[in-house]
């Protein structure tokens, strides 16, 4: 993309933000009769990512349906929905981004440059012309899981790309029918636990935990794992603040990791990193689907669903988005936890701390720069849109979703998500260059599965994966704009 083309797009994106704060000043809520601000109606917008609801490789489900036609009727702009496989979304959309040819929405977690898409700092900081009262569309969000302090929403630039329209978490629903034949008690407190409950669920004639080969059926359960472990090494590791300056946040950001891969602090042969893979075999060896390596993944809402709706696994690792869908497939009652603690009686490197995950922006979309006209300006208005309550809070309420903006109580079906101190946001987010590569062209689960498999021996596993987090580390580096930094010059091919 030619860097004027980018430049033509905020332009006329600019001059759109002062269209709609004038119209703001005018009339202190929208129309409703298909004529809206900016003169789009009739215009048609697509919008494209994975499935975060249902199984469908061809809708959103019906909450998202009835919430794009209340979207037509009160500005005239039809959204049309492009269904993405969850194995294969981020390489097309990253691809679709660089090539300068992405539809008008795209689901943010993309492997991308900041000029490839419209930074949204200057509307954030407009007021949302949904919304009555005159203050900032950006005010108007829960400032611990979308603001400038909190890691990862900044790009490289300190731009806002993209906009949440829900929170999510990950947690593990249960079959409470299940645990109760097998005289198990929710929730699961610690890990040792979860691996004696895993035996007798399996003694009941259960699959304790469903398991696929998605990526999310590695990351969901790894994440607490490596979490818990590396809080040992957290005041060592935490170098920068949430905006790439040195200092500190008060979790640690991606560019820790980085400064700690290519110093060394962070790597695959570590005490902590090593024990956290050899824990995730363990799970998967005592509790997950025995054949998972040969069933697809469906869906970005769980892993193994169809296995755990139909009754025959006891457990699933899953975000909160997919709860309608699923209390709505299965004939049993369903309860959530979070993942169990791992003390010192699993092993000794245990910090002996409870599992966090916090809550994160879920479903997330961006502009591509490329963007234009009519489109560009119904694509700003679909995401302010998602930002106002009068509009989303039956469609968060049908879905499970946490809502990412004030003013509207979370559902109590998914509340066990974002409870205590499983509701604080994680120490570590495990490692990953770009989307779920842990480096270039290399899925994350793709990282672990040989030796969750038997066919690499820990040894090897710890080798392989070094190679992998260096070549993501070098990635990072040279696309983030860290290449001058004295510790970098470490990296492989980060220069």
């Amino acid at each position: 993309m030619r860097p004027r083309t980018a430049r033509a797009a905020l332009a006329s994106l600019l001059s759109f933000g002062a269209l709609a704060a004038g119209t703001l000043a005018a009339c202190s809520a929208p129309a409703v009769s298909g004529h809206f601000i900016g003169g789009v109606a009739g215009t048609t917008i697509t919008l494209e990512g994975p499935n975060q609801w249902t199984q469908s490789g061809s809708s959103f489900g019906r909450p998202w349906n009835q919430l794009v036609a209340e979207f037509k009727k009160v500005t005239g702009v039809t959204v049309k929905t492009d269904v993405l496989p969850l194995a294969t979304f981020s390489g097309v959309e990253s691809a679709q981004l660089a090539a300068g040819i992405a539809p008008d929405l795209v689901f943010n977690q993309a492997t991308y440059q900041p000029y490839m898409v419209v930074p949204l700092n200057k509307y954030l900081s407009q007021p949302n012309p949904f919304v009555a009262g005159g203050k900032s569309w950006l005010s108007e969000f829960d400032q611990s899981a979308f603001s400038a302090k909190v890691t990862g929403v900044l790009d490289s630039r300190g731009n806002f790309d993209w906009v949440p329209f829900n929170l999510a978490g990950i947690a593990m629903y249960y079959n409470k029918s299940a645990f109760r034949r097998a005289g198990i008690t929710a929730p699961i407190s610690t890990f040792s636990q979860l691996i004696g409950d895993c035996g007798a669920l399996a003694k009941a004639g259960y699959t304790p935990i469903a398991m696929d080969n998605s990526v999310i059926g590695t990351y969901f359960p790894y994440r607490p794992i490596l979490d818990q472990l590396v809080q040992k090494q957290f005041s060592e590791l935490n170098h920068f603040t949430v905006t790439g300056a040195p200092g500190t946040a008060p979790e640690l950001t991606t560019k820790d990791l980085v400064w700690g891969i290519a110093t060394g602090k962070f790597s695959a042969s570590d005490p902590y990193v090593k024990e956290s893979v050899v824990l995730l075999k363990q799970l998967f060896d005592s509790c997950a689907t025995k054949n998972w390596s040969g069933i697809t993944g469906l869906s970005g809402d769980g892993v193994g669903l169809p296995q755990f709706e139909s009754g025959q696994a006891a457990m699933t690792f899953a975000v909160n988005l997919g709860y309608g869908t699923m209390a709505a497939s299965a004939h049993f009652p369903i309860g959530s936890m979070p993942f169990p603690e791992i003390t010192t009686a699993t092993t000794t490197l245990s910090a002996n701390v409870p599992a966090r995950s916090g809550n994160a922006a879920g479903t997330s979309y961006m502009i591509p720069a490329h963007t234009s006209g009519n489109a560009l300006k119904a694509s700003l208005l679909f995401l302010q849109f998602m930002s106002a309550p009068r509009y989303i809070t039956n469609w968060l309420a049908e879905t499970g979703g946490i809502p990412a903006i004030q003013g509207i109580t979370p559902p109590a079906s998914t509340a066990a998500y974002f409870e205590g101190a499983w509701g604080k946001p994680e120490i570590i987010n495990a490692f990953a260059c770009c989307g779920y590569d842990i480096a270039p062209g290399v899925l994350f689960t793709e990282a672990y599965d040989g030796y969750l498999l038997g066919s690499k021996t820990l040894g090897q596993e710890v080798t392989y994966l070094e190679g992998l987090l260096q070549q993501g580390a070098a990635y990072l580096v040279r696309n983030d704009g860290w290449t001058g930094q004295p510790w970098a010059s470490s990296l492989p091919g980060s220069s």
